[in-house]
């Protein structure tokens, strides 16, 4: 059996799930307690599936248009997150948090992921 991957929360994973929990409380108005409860369940549940299975889930379609075919994206509930699998480290490294409804070609440019 193989051991578990190392899942690193990149600075830009970070700064996009503040930013989504932003777009949560300010745009679809949700209440901060179920803002804090859902950040705090797309960290877990990422942690959970990407330690375990992260080769199992498509490259990000999105991004590939853009012409990066390294990213891979995992959906939990309507939110994206974007990462990538590097086998030779035994690491998975994730660079991005967003909401189905924010603009994710702009995100992709804002947090500087388009290399």
């Amino acid at each position: 059996m193989t051991p578990p991957l190392r899942v690193v929360f990149e600075t830009t994973a970070e700064l996009s799930l503040e930013s989504c929990e932003n777009f949560l409380l300010d745009q679809l108005q949700l209440p901060l307690p179920h803002v804090e409860k859902i950040s705090r369940g797309l960290v877990t549940t990422s942690l959970e599936r990407l330690t375990a299975h992260p080769h199992t889930y498509p490259v990000c379609r999105l991004a590939l248009e853009l012409g990066i075919g390294h990213y891979r994206e995992l959906l939990i509930d309507g939110y994206r997150v974007i990462y990538r699998f590097w086998p030779e480290r035994e690491q998975v490294s994730v660079y991005l948090f967003a909401h189905q409804r924010q603009d994710f070609k702009q995100l992709l440019f804002e947090y500087q992921l388009l290399s």
